[in-house]
């Protein structure tokens, strides 16, 4: 199992909006920008669900998605792709629903995508 390493978690804090890639069960491509995507531990993201239709669709059919966050004062990009399980209801959901509350009470997520990641780029070089 890999392990997000900090200056990736550093890159993750910093970039917002954050680009999302997906594709579909005929490998057509998917990219959107969301806002709320945080690292929760050493080996996963969430994204919440706020507005998500083709990528929800997409990681339902095939559970594949990859995001790039960038540093903004090392200038270092970082390439994630991981395996995504896409949560309803129960305490991962709610857990999502306080977060996203929290910082704009207008917004009620539809789910969340927590995504265990695998591999980690930055340029073409593969760091985990």
């Amino acid at each position: 199992m890999i392990k997000i390493p900090e200056e990736v978690k550093i890159a993750i804090d910093k970039t917002n909006p954050i680009c999302v890639a997906t594709v579909n069960s005929e490998y057509i491509p998917n990219i959107i920008y969301v806002t709320f995507l945080k690292y929760i531990n050493d080996t996963t993201v969430v994204i919440a669900d706020n507005k998500l239709v083709k990528t929800k669709n997409n990681v339902l059919s095939n559970f594949n998605l990859s995001f790039v966050v960038l540093d903004p004062e090392t200038k270092k990009s970082y390439q994630l792709k991981g395996k995504t399980e896409y949560i309803q209801e129960g305490k991962k959901y709610q857990d999502v629903l306080n977060w996203v509350q929290e910082k704009r009470p207008d917004l009620h997520p539809k789910g969340a995508l927590y995504v265990t990641i695998e591999e980690i780029f930055s340029g073409d070089k593969k760091i985990i």
